[in-house]
């Protein structure tokens, strides 16, 4: 049975299967849902859709049942390959069609806390800014005579 995505900039697809599990995604186990679409949905599309923005939130819903996810904004894959869809029998050869795979991952507590504050750390105190440098650089040469 196909399940509804809606993702954070409320844009619908329809997958064909959704899966959650741990998975080892840029140097750190996280929880991980896995997307499954036919082809026809489009690896650019699948792309640009699954971006990190848009996926601060992810809603499925499953007939009545709607489960919200939140913070699944690391890409953990997207590939296209075949999938076997009717085992081959004594009087037919096996079908396979292809699919299209996306997963994300969900961020750790400390990509939260980076998020929260814009990203990036404060400079430690007594650090000299790059450019405070650069202009002293400049002045002390150009004053040279």
């Amino acid at each position: 049975m196909s399940k509804t995505v809606i993702l954070a900039d409320r844009t619908e697809l329809t997958a064909l299967e959704v899966s959650g599990a741990t998975q080892y995604i840029q140097g750190s186990n996280r929880d991980a849902l896995t997307f499954i679409f036919p082809a026809s949905e489009g690896m650019e599309t699948l792309d640009a859709a699954f971006s990190p923005d848009n996926c601060e939130t992810i809603a499925i819903r499953d007939g009545s049942e709607e489960y919200t996810h939140s913070g699944y904004t690391v890409r953990g894959g997207l590939a296209k390959a075949p999938v076997l869809v009717t085992p081959e029998t004594a009087d037919a050869p096996a079908v396979y069609e292809d699919r299209i795979t996306v997963t994300m991952g969900q961020r750790t507590y400390v990509e939260t806390l980076l998020a929260q504050m814009g990203g990036s750390t404060p400079a430690p105190e007594g650090t000299i800014k790059t450019a405070d440098l650069d202009a002293a650089y400049k002045e002390g040469v150009n004053s040279y005579e």
